[in-house]
């Protein structure tokens, strides 16, 4: 399964873990963060399991808020594994 990050704020969503937090509607009402205070609360959690590709268009971070438009594919460095030293 592929890992998805925030292009905003870095979040990383994992498909096999899925998503437990949904996006607090507080920061939404401290102004820092250009949402819909309204609607922030109804992004449902994610099951363990859901490919990314199958969250809804206007599921939103968890995190800023942003929409899904945001998250970018991690694609994994292909020396990092072998690599010995950091």
């Amino acid at each position: 399964m592929d890992l998805y990050a925030c292009s905003m704020c870095g979040h990383i969503y994992d498909s096999v873990k899925g998503e437990p937090k949904v996006f607090n509607k507080l920061l939404c009402d401290s102004g820092k963060f250009p949402c819909d205070a309204s609607t922030a609360s109804i992004t449902p959690y994610v099951k363990a399991g859901t490919d990314f590709t199958a969250l809804p268009e206007d599921w939103k971070c968890p995190v800023c808020g942003y929409p899904k438009k945001y998250y970018r594919k991690i694609t994994p460095e292909p020396l990092k594994a072998i690599r010995t030293i950091a």
